[in-house]
């Protein structure tokens, strides 16, 4: 593709922000939920630990209970990957010429997304949950992406999170059994993310046209091994331990819970189409994508 046609992709992304975004701070957006505290934070069957002998043994209030934590998990390690993308692009993009279409675009992203993350922080606070403290390694890892990752990882690790998250909320937004403030940001996010998805593959494309084998083949394992731990964080001990649930039995339930792996590989699907037809899933990433259940 040459340069004026990718050009011109990033200014129809742009038009496209122009058409339709929206501003998440309107109160209407996060207020608490009129009908009281009955419905679940995502979609029940996106719980790890849906069908399992815990799940069963649940009374109903308490499942809702589980699913608006587990739904301030998975936002909270969206919103941590978002702020680490933007900084590691503002700071690859910090003597760019800020006229170019592929920028402007950029500085529109990342106003959307500190836009999500306001919006998720309220909608989580208006269904009565909380956020919950990462593992270090996992922090030691953000540091890491965000201070040495290269265009392609970067973008390719934070796409990964996008696709996954964008098949999870596209079922939440269209679920009655889920809280309207939850139901109201996935619809907000899922349209202003399909954007968001499109520069990033496209960056993605570009940025492998002129790279080696070498490069492309170290490039592909980081994208599987940050992905890798993008997904598995989504679970997180302290969370279950914060309701009252035994890890040590839970912990194992979801290891082995073949319905939740069915929906990770569900979400994944978007996300491995496109590492296949751009030639960054090798023996290695398989491999790796398998361990994290997505493939």
């Amino acid at each position: 593709m040459t340069t004026s046609g990718r050009d011109a992709i990033f200014e129809t992304l742009l038009e496209s922000a122009k058409r339709l975004s929206f501003d998440p701070r309107d109160p209407l957006v996060c207020q608490p939920d009129s009908d009281g505290d009955e419905f679940h934070g995502m979609t029940p069957e996106w719980s790890p630990l849906f069908g399992t002998a815990t799940w069963d043994s649940m009374a109903e209030s308490e499942r809702v209970r589980l699913t608006r934590s587990e739904v301030a998990q998975f936002l909270g390690v969206g919103i941590w990957l978002e702020v680490g993308l933007q900084v590691a692009l503002l700071r690859a993009s910090h003597s760019a010429d800020p006229a170019r279409s592929d920028v402007k675009f950029l500085f529109n992203e990342c106003a959307d997304e500190n836009l999500h993350s306001l919006m998720f922080v309220n909608v989580i606070d208006s269904i009565g949950s909380h956020f919950y403290r990462r593992d270090r390694s996992l922090d030691f890892f953000g540091w890491l992406f965000r201070t040495i990752a290269w265009d392609e990882v970067a973008y390719g690790i934070v796409l990964a999170g996008e696709e996954i998250f964008d098949v999870m909320q596209r079922d939440w937004m269209a679920s009655e059994d889920v809280a309207a403030p939850i139901r109201r940001a996935c619809y907000i996010h899922v349209i202003e993310e399909s954007r968001h998805m499109a520069y990033a593959r496209q960056k993605i494309r570009t940025r492998l046209i002129k790279i080696s084998r070498v490069r492309r083949f170290i490039s592909t394992l980081v994208i599987a091994i940050g992905t890798h731990l993008v997904a598995k964080s989504l679970i997180n001990r302290r969370m279950y331990e914060d309701l009252g649930l035994d890890w040590k039995v839970v912990g194992p339930e979801i290891a082995a819970n073949e319905h939740h792996r069915i929906m990770f590989r569900r979400a994944a699907e978007p996300f491995i189409e496109f590492l296949s037809r751009e030639g960054l899933l090798n023996f290695g990433a398989r491999w790796i994508y398998r361990k994290s259940n997505l493939l």
